[in-house]
């Protein structure tokens, strides 16, 4: 969403196109999946296209998993819910 630091100009069209799609995508997708909530939130539509679903692990989440039971381990915690682990990438 633009906002007036933004270092692009965007005209006032631009910026109504864009709170446009910003007011739609708050209304219509889902904040769990992501998709539209026609499709997710019509039973009978999800039980049409999937036949179920599988559990993966996302090693990434895992990585960040496991560097935040280390952090809290330390016992220097001060606010569990507003931290985050960030990724070092190999040289």
């Amino acid at each position: 969403m633009p906002s007036a630091e933004d270092p692009v100009e965007w005209d006032e069209t631009e910026r109504d196109w864009m709170r446009a799609l910003d007011l739609y995508e708050k209304l219509h997708e889902c904040p769990l999946c992501g998709l539209s909530t026609d499709l997710c939130h019509d039973q009978g539509k999800v039980d049409r296209l999937f036949a179920g679903a599988q559990v993966e692990t996302c090693w990434i989440t895992f990585q960040r998993e496991r560097a935040m039971r280390k952090y809290e381990e330390s016992g220097t915690v001060l606010a569990p819910h507003a931290q985050t682990a960030n990724l070092i990438p190999r040289n």
